[in-house]
Order: C-alpha cells, then structure tokens, then sequence
C-alpha cells in the first residue's frame, strides 16, 4: 500500500477542498463547471444511477459549492461517447434531480477530454467570468495545467478522494489489497498524461482522443 499511498497522496494533496471564493472573485458571476466522468444511459434507471460513481461525486461537490454561492451556474460537461445521450446532459438531468433550478444549469455537449473541456468552455463562456473547476482530486492538477495553458484561471474544486484519513488510525489499511492496484493504475495515468501535455500533447487532445 505504500507505493499507490505516496503516488496517489502526490496528486490529491496540491490543492486544497474548496471552502470559499477567494476575495477578488466574490462579486463577481461565477461559474461551477463539473467535468465529465463517466455513465451509462440504462434507460432503468434515473439519471443519478447512470453517472459513474466518479462522476456523482464530482456533480455532488459542484452542487454543494453552488449552494455556498448564490447566484452561481452549474456547467456540466461531456461527450456522447459510446452511448447515445452525451454525459453533460445526463449530469445536467441528475443535478435538476438533486434540486437545481433549470436557470441555473447549463451544459457544453461536445468534450470527450479535459484539454477539449478547457478550450470549449474558453470558446462558449469566455474567460472573464470566475470559475470554479470541479474533477477528482487525483485529476486536478492535470485539469489545472490544461485551463491554464487554454488562458484560464479557474478556481480548483477536488473532489472524490481516493485516500481519505480517518480519526483513528485502520492498522488493516496497510494490508496487501487488490483495491491499490487501481489507485496506482488512476496514479500512473495522471502523471503520464501531465508529462504527455508538457511535451505537447494537447495537439493529440484536439483531435478528440482521451
């Protein structure tokens, strides 16, 4: 467990939960774009039970940061992909679900990665507006280097921790687990794609390719 420990904790740790706007951006309009994260259009079900379990977390920290702000706007984003409703929508149904007026949602359709989810929120809403980067805390530093390198500041909002510290110490925690193989697998990506975009990878991103 030490490996995917110090290579997930690398990552989650650089930025801070999101607590409040720092105080040049408090009145201004604010925006809370939730990146897209994954679902599954089983028509059984309702939106909320088609997100991944990633992307339910992202949409609940930027429905909590939306109520912390009055007057601020959930974006939501992602592709079709494989299915035939693209995940922005079905993200957009699942936080009307959870209680955000329609007014105060709106979505960008066509990203299927996050340098895409960067440039098409810069060509749809511009770059003077504060904002606020909802993804997972492992994801956030490459989501950050991306915005920037589109011209953008936004604010980041981790979110769905991978490694999460309890009040008294799980002595079991350090016991060989199946479970790390993937946080090093989700921590192996990140940092070859933060070294891809450095090389400049993001001429590969634009074709559409994840």
């Amino acid at each position: 467990p030490l490996l995917p420990w110090l290579l997930v904790t690398n990552l989650e740790n650089r930025y801070p939960v999101f607590t409040t706007l720092p105080a040049t951006e408090e009145q201004k309009q604010v925006h809370i774009l939730v990146l897209g994260g994954g679902h599954t259009n089983d028509a059984r079900l309702p939106a909320t039970g088609k997100l991944s379990e990633t992307a339910l977390a992202r949409l609940a920290e930027g429905i909590r940061i939306y109520r912390s702000i009055p007057g601020s706007t959930i974006i939501t984003s992602g592709y079709k992909g494989k299915e035939d409703v693209p995940q922005a929508t079905v993200l957009a149904d699942a936080a009307r679900l959870l209680g955000v007026p329609e007014e105060q949602i709106k979505s960008q359709t066509l990203p299927g990665n996050t340098y895409m989810e960067a440039t098409e929120y810069k060509r749809l809403f511009g770059d003077t507006t504060a904002l606020v980067v909802v993804t997972s805390a492992i994801h956030i530093p490459r989501a950050m280097y991306l915005f920037q390198k589109a011209g953008l500041n936004p604010i980041p909002a981790p979110a769905s921790h991978l490694f999460k510290k309890g009040t008294k110490r799980k002595t079991r925690s350090w016991v060989p687990s199946a479970s790390y193989i993937g946080k090093t697998e989700s921590a192996i990506h990140e940092y070859v794609g933060l070294l891809w975009y450095k090389l400049g990878g993001e001429t590969i991103e634009k074709t559409g390719n994840p």
